[in-house]
Parts: structure tokens; C-alpha cells; sequence
């Protein structure tokens, strides 16, 4: 049985003060990427309007808006930008609005999943026990490909509803940017003769995006009390768990060190195991029997 176990061994205090420095100017690159990305889907249904096109375009979308949630989750730990108000400004503005959420609503959520991270208060486990059967393990891929499959018919509305309930913001005034956001991106749309934009926004949000959402959950806790030391080539991490994301044993290790440091804090990290996609595939496949959202004590 594999399993990833935090460290216990501090990284050097001046190697971490340096790699926990936030640089505004990468992460806002990140957000650009993402954006022109999603530009270049919604250019393709335009150029190109077919069912063919529609659908890719919903999986670029959601693609991309996973990857504006985890640039979002930076934000949360105010890695975005030295600024504080300037960290909320850019990660509402450019990320968690355009996803229906708030920072300060996701970080309520997020900051439980550290500091109750394994245990029966981790929202995460939570949200896992509430949608049994689907994080049973053993695992077939076949499985996971199953609900992957539904999710792109709208088999996870009720997880994104979940999501939007329990990431309430500290005050309900901080809607009224996210609520502006929309009608104004809506209005404007409209009025440019472009009206399938934030349809296809909107369905994607409820189905690709979602599909992606949850097969980056696989590769980080599931299954263990701890956190899965992974490596992903280049398009396993660009589909599965774009902007580093899959260096999430690093992450909750040091969740101070942005996004674009992780790669230099795992060259600087203790011998611990690492492992392959395909070797979790086949973990999962042979786990022992695990009901989803069950508190493990590894």
C-alpha cells in the first residue's frame, strides 16, 4: 500500500522566505494563458459554429476554468499579489467571480480542508461522504471515467451547488461584484450579437468544468489520510491539474510557497516517495475497500 506522509522536516528557513515570495507578474501570466485560452475556444465556435466545435469549446472552457480556480486557490493563501486588497481584486475580478464564488467565501472552505486536513471536519471528506458511492474504493478507471462521463451531462450540478453553499463569503456585499460581473459580461455579450458566450460559460461551469474538478480530487487525498506525492508529464498536468497543481504534497507542506516556486521546493524537499499517474491508476484499482469520504488513520 502506498501512501505520501507530510514532512516533519522544516525546509531551510531562507530557502522558504525566498520561495514564498509572490510575484504579481507570474501569476497574472498564469490568469493571461488561461484567458487567452478560453478566448481561442469561444474564436472557434465563432469562426467554425458547428456541434463539433460547441463541444470542444465546452471542454476548453472547463479546462480552463479549473485552471482559474486553482490560480483563484493561490489567492486564497494571498499568493497572488504582494498587495492584499490587490490580491482579492485580481483573483475576484479574474477567477472566482466569472466561477459564481468569492475569495473570501472559498478561502472559509479551503483554510478547514488545511487545518482539518484527514480528519471528519475536512469539508473535502464531507463533500466526498455526502456523494457515496462515487469515491468508493477499490476503483476501476472504467469507474472513474463513468462519473467523468456524467459529469458532462450535468451529473455534478448538485456538487457545484454544494461548492457554491459552503463557500460563503465573510460579508453578503461581496456578491454584489460577483453578481455585477455576470450581468455586465451578460449585457455586453447580448448586445454584441454574441449571446451563446455566457451560455456555453455557464453550461460549461456545470459540466466540463466539473469533470476536471473531479478527477484532480483523485490524484490528491483520495484514499489516504495524507497526500499523494505525484509527477505528471506535461499533458497529464496541462488536462488534469494545470499550474502545478498536481505538486500538491508540496503545497500542503508549505502552502505559503506560490504555484510557479512548487517545482523548486520539491528539488529541495526530503526523499519521499514519488509516483506515477499510471501507479495510482493501479492503486486505487487494488485498494482495499474504502467507503467514499471515510477518516483514515494510515
Amino acid at each position: 500500500c502506498y501512501m505520501s506522509r507530510l514532512s516533519k522536516t522544516m525546509i531551510d528557513k531562507k530557502l522558504l522566505k525566498k520561495l514564498s515570495k509572490v510575484s504579481a507578474v507570474q501569476w497574472i501570466l498564469g490568469a493571461c494563458f488561461d484567458w487567452c485560452v478560453i478566448f481561442a475556444g469561444f474564436s472557434l465556435v465563432y469562426y467554425l459554429p458547428n456541434i463539433y466545435t460547441v463541444l470542444l469549446c465546452i471542454l476548453i472552457l472547463g479546462n480552463r476554468q479549473h485552471g482559474l480556480a486553482i490560480l483563484g486557490h493561490d489567492g486564497t493563501h494571498y499568493r497572488a499579489h504582494p498587495n492584499r486588497k490587490a490580491n482579492e481584486l485580481l483573483t475576484n475580478f479574474l477567477c472566482f467571480n466569472p466561477l459564481g464564488l468569492t475569495n473570501s467565501g472559498y478561502r472559509n472552505l479551503h483554510n478547514l480542508h488545511h487545518t482539518k486536513s484527514g480528519t471528519s471536519e475536512d469539508p473535502e471528506l464531507m463533500h466526498k461522504q455526502s456523494r457515496s458511492p462515487q469515491w468508493d474504493l477499490p476503483a476501476h478507471p472504467m469507474k472513474i471515467l463513468k462519473y467523468a462521463a456524467l459529469d458532462l451531462v450535468g451529473g455534478s450540478i448538485a456538487d457545484y451547488k454544494i461548492i457554491i453553499t459552503f463557500s460563503k463569503p465573510n460579508h453578503s456585499t461581496q456578491y454584489i461584484p460577483l453578481i455585477f460581473w455576470h450581468i455586465v459580461t451578460t449585457i455586453l455579450c447580448v448586445y454584441l450579437g454574441i449571446w451563446w458566450v455566457p451560455v456555453l460559460w455557464h453550461l460549461s461551469l456545470l459540466t466540463s468544468f466539473m469533470m476536471f474538478f473531479r478527477f484532480r480530487l483523485w490524484l490528491e487525498h483520495q484514499g489516504t489520510s495524507e497526500t499523494h506525492r505525484l509527477h505528471l508529464n506535461i499533458l497529464e498536468s496541462t488536462i488534469l491539474a494545470p499550474h502545478n497543481a498536481w505538486l500538491h504534497w508540496e503545497h500542503h507542506n508549505w502552502p505559503s510557497i506560490p504555484y510557479y516556486n512548487l517545482r523548486k521546493a520539491r528539488k529541495n524537499m526530503p526523499d519521499t516517495a514519488i509516483v506515477t499517474l499510471q501507479y495510482l491508476i493501479e492503486f486505487y484499482r487494488n485498494a482495499p475497500e474504502i467507503k467514499s469520504g471515510a477518516v483514515l488513520n494510515n
